[in-house]
């Protein structure tokens, strides 16, 4: 009986191999190494990919360090309206409307992105507490972009109360505040393109959200 329970018990792992073996070779992409190129707050990385017909590639990857990042979005429940922020983009070169975000960082954070989301509202929009949900599947998160590693998991909050003496701003920023923006309002922003991509992105899935709640029709 104990040849027959540990022959059933191989026989287990091996299709526990099997199953992860073929789910690894499934994709066919195959990374063969990384190499930093250049290094500041964020990272260039040369990646070199063996792709499923064998040719190699080396692709540009950016990295921003930490663990990933956080973005909110603040709904009062009262107004019925957002908060959202507005700031000067580097990349595009322009003024653009967006919202509380910033990287979950280990040393700051661990690997919480609730954490990180709690203190970004903090600091961008003086607002804390109120009711949270996450707008992704649990211990789920989206890649930002083909090219970047970071992965970022959305917020919506629901009635945070404003702080009377929030968390400084990192160095580089200057962050205006902008209360009482309706729904109407954020979708005009987004076909527009008044609005950075992850800041539209993660205001459509608060608003679906918002629906679902009964705040909004």
């Amino acid at each position: 009986m104990f040849r027959a329970g540990m022959n059933g018990f191989i026989l287990s792992i091996v299709f526990l191999l099997l199953q992860l073996h073929e789910s690894f070779s499934m994709s066919g992409y195959t990374i063969l190494s990384d190499k930093v190129v250049y290094s500041r707050w964020r990272s260039v990385i040369s990646r070199v990919v063996r792709m499923p017909n064998g040719k190699e590639v080396d692709y540009d990857i950016v990295d921003q360090r930490g663990v990933g990042a956080s973005i909110v979005f603040a709904w009062d429940s009262k107004t019925k309206t957002a908060t959202i922020v507005r700031e000067y983009m580097p990349g595009s070169d322009k003024i653009l409307y967006g919202l509380a975000a910033g990287i979950v960082e280990e040393e700051k954070h661990g690997a919480c992105f609730d954490l990180a989301a709690r203190q970004e509202l903090e600091e961008e929009c003086h607002l804390s507490g109120g009711e949270w949900y996450r707008l992704l599947d649990d211990d789920s998160s989206i890649a930002m972009d083909k090219y970047v590693v970071t992965e970022i998991v959305p917020f919506l909050v629901v009635d945070p109360e404003h702080v009377e003496n929030p968390r400084p701003l990192d160095d580089e920023e200057e962050i205006e505040i902008v209360k009482g923006v309706t729904v109407e309002e954020i979708m005009e922003m987004i076909r527009k393109g008044e609005m950075n991509c992850i800041g539209a992105f993660a205001s459509l899935l608060a608003i679906e959200k918002l629906r679902t709640l009964g705040e909004i029709d």
